[in-house]
C-alpha cells in the first residue's frame, strides 16, 4: 500500500525547518562575530605607531585597504563589511591619522571618526611609551625627526627651563593625544607634553620637589609592569615595601622592564649584555651588573624613569596600597598573582609556568 502523501510532506517540511534552523544559527554566529567579537579584537601589529592618510570620499573597501596596508587591520574584507553593516562610514574624517598596529576596530574608528579639522596634525602617545617610541611617533607624523626629538628631550637648557630633574625628559611627558602644526619642532613637542604632565600631576597632588623624580620613576615602572588600573596601587605597594621594609634588606626591585629599558636602542652607551637584544630578556641580561637599570643587581630605584606613566600609574606611585605583598608574577586574564612570602611566590610561579 503506498505511503500517505501527507506523511511525506511532513518529513519534507521537517527537513526544511531543520535546514532553516541551521542557516539561522550560522547567520546568528556570523553576526555575533562581526558585531561583537571582531570590533574588540586587537589588530595584527605591535604597539608601534602607523600613519594612515584617508582621502576624501574613501569607500569602505578603499578605507579598509589603506588600514590593512599600514598594518592596522588584518582582515580588510571584514572591516569593510563591519563599516557597511553598522553604517559607520559617514563618521570617518579625511586627513592623516596616527594609529597603532594593535588597536581594535573600535579604537581605530574612535580616532578616524574624531572631528579634528583645523586642529593640526594628530599624534597619539600611548601610556608606557619611552622616549624612543615617542620620537618614532612624532617622526612618523612628520613632526621633526626622531633624532631631533631625542636631542631636545636631553637638552640641559630645555630641561632646566621646564624644571625637569635628571638628564632627560623621560617620564615627564604625559601620554595623550596632541595636535601639532607642521612647523612645530622638537622643543615645542617637549614643551606641550610636559605642560600636560604638569597639569595631570597637579590634579593628583604633586610630591615635594626632592621626591618628584623618585615618584615618577616608580610610576613608570608600575606602568610598564601592568596595564590593569586596579592593580597599579598594589604593584606600587609591593615596590615601596621592597624599598623600605626591614624584612627585605636587599632592596632589589627585580623589575624586568627596567633591565629591558637599559638595553633600549636609543640609549648609549649600553652594557655588553645588550648586544643583540631583541626584547626578550635572557639570563645574561639579568646577570649583568654593568647595566645601570638592572634592578636585579642594583638596589633601590633605577637612575630615572623608564617610560611615560599615565594618570593611574602616577596616582598609584603617589598613593601606593598598604599591602603585605613583596612578590608578584603574571596570572590569568592579564593580571598578576601577589604573594607575601617567597614560598607563596614560588607556588604562584609554578602555576604561571603551567599556564594556570
Amino acid at each position: 500500500m503506498p505511503g500517505d502523501p501527507r506523511r511525506g510532506r511532513s518529513r519534507a517540511q521537517t527537513a526544511i525547518f531543520a535546514w532553516g534552523a541551521v542557516v539561522l544559527i550560522a547567520l546568528g554566529a556570523a553576526a555575533a562575530e562581526l558585531l561583537w567579537r571582531f570590533p574588540s579584537a586587537p589588530g595584527p601589529g605591535s604597539g608601534d605607531p602607523v600613519i594612515v592618510e584617508i582621502p576624501r570620499g574613501a569607500g569602505p573597501k578603499q578605507l579598509a585597504g589603506l588600514l590593512a596596508d599600514a598594518g592596522a587591520v588584518g582582515s580588510p574584507d571584514r572591516f569593510a563589511l563591519w563599516l557597511r553593516v553598522t553604517k559607520r562610514l559617514p563618521l570617518v574624517k579625511t586627513g592623516r591619522f596616527t594609529l597603532r598596529g594593535d588597536m581594535t576596530p573600535h579604537e581605530i574608528l574612535e580616532i578616524i571618526a574624531s572631528s579634528d579639522e583645523g586642529r593640526g596634525i594628530r599624534v597619539t602617545v600611548p601610556e608606557g611609551f619611552d622616549l624612543g617610541r615617542i620620537a618614532g611617533a612624532l617622526a612618523a607624523a612628520r613632526i621633526g625627526t626622531a633624532q631631533g626629538f631625542l636631542a631636545a628631550a636631553r637638552d640641559p637648557a630645555l630641561l632646566g627651563e621646564l624644571g625637569i630633574p635628571g638628564s632627560s625628559a623621560e617620564g615627564f611627558l604625559f601620554p595623550d593625544t596632541y595636535f601639532f602644526d607642521a612647523e612645530d619642532g622638537a622643543a615645542t613637542a617637549v614643551r606641550k607634553m610636559h605642560a600636560r604632565f604638569e597639569e595631570k600631576l597637579a590634579a593628583l597632588g604633586p610630591p615635594a620637589d626632592k621626591e618628584l623624580e623618585a615618584a615618577v620613576t616608580l610610576a613608570s615602572i608600575v606602568q610598564a609592569e601592568t596595564g590593569v588600573a586596579e592593580e597599579m596601587p598594589i604593584v606600587a605597594g609591593v615596590y615601596r615595601g621592597r624599598l623600605a621594609r626591614p624584612d627585605f634588606p636587599s632592596r632589589l626591585l627585580q623589575a624586568d622592564p627596567t633591565v629591558a629599558y637599559g638595553c633600549a636602542a636609543f640609549l648609549s652607551p649600553k652594557a655588553p649584555s645588550c648586544a643583540g637584544f631583541k626584547g626578550a630578556l635572557a639570563r645574561r641580561q639579568l646577570d649583568d651588573p654593568e647595566n645601570p637599570y638592572n634592578t636585579y643587581k642594583h638596589p633601590g630605584l633605577p637612575p630615572g624613569p623608564i617610560c611615560a606613566p599615565g594618570a593611574d600609574a602616577l596616582a598609584a606611585a603617589l598613593h601606593p596600597a598598604d599591602v603585605p605583598y613583596l612578590y608578584f608574577v603574571a596570572g590569568p586574564n592579564g593580571g598578576h598573582r601577589f604573594s607575601a612570602t617567597l614560598a607563596e611566590h614560588q607556588k604562584a610561579v609554578e602555576l604561571y609556568r603551567k599556564g594556570l
